[in-house]
């Protein structure tokens, strides 16, 4: 045999391996090629993106919630970056405070964010699920799959009690109550 065809062979099966490769990468969901980062010790020291901001927001206010919890924290927020009374990131929603008119206290939107605790994230499992739920939010155009999806503004837990004059209750889900603006 000579050394052309040789080569011809060899070369012959390092471009089949290569495209078999290539289609391969191509049929792996796009969720596989994904690196979750580290969660930070305390969200606001730390220089996030807008993923890790409402990974963070969904992981944390959705904890043991099931699916449709966290696409419901998850609109919430994303809802909340479209309306003008909020600011248009993620990271200033999710980290958004104001003074409370009756303490005078500074009070998170999102209690998490401001309670003491560390942020990190324990279960990777979980947060892995969420950060990959924000990108879809974020980036690919995913909705929850409610009634008024796109007008949901607010929720609270089902053992508080806000003064939301404002706001008009439109469903309960597990321990959350959902809300659209009056």
């Amino acid at each position: 045999m000579s050394n052309n065809f040789i080569a011809f062979v060899i070369m012959s099966i390092v471009i089949i391996i290569s495209f078999m490769s290539i289609s391969e990468a191509a049929s792996t969901p796009w969720e596989d090629s994904v690196v979750v980062p580290d969660t930070p010790t305390d969200v606001l020291k730390a220089e996030l993106t807008e993923v890790d901001c409402l990974a963070m927001n969904i992981y944390h206010e959705a904890r043991g919630e099931g699916v449709l919890g966290h696409e419901l924290v998850a609109q919430v927020t994303v809802n909340r970056m479209a309306d003008l009374h909020y600011p248009d990131t993620a990271c200033e929603v999710v980290l958004l405070q104001r003074r409370s008119a009756s303490t005078g206290k500074i009070v998170p939107h999102f209690s998490w964010t401001l309670d003491g605790k560390s942020d990190v994230a324990a279960n990777r499992s979980a947060y892995r699920s969420a950060y990959l739920l924000a990108i879809e939010y974020l980036y690919m155009g995913a909705e929850a799959p409610v009634k008024n999806f796109d007008k949901l503004l607010a929720y609270h837990a089902d053992y508080v009690n806000p003064d939301w004059h404002d706001m008009k209750f439109v469903l309960k889900y597990n321990n959350h109550v959902f809300y659209v603006r009056a």
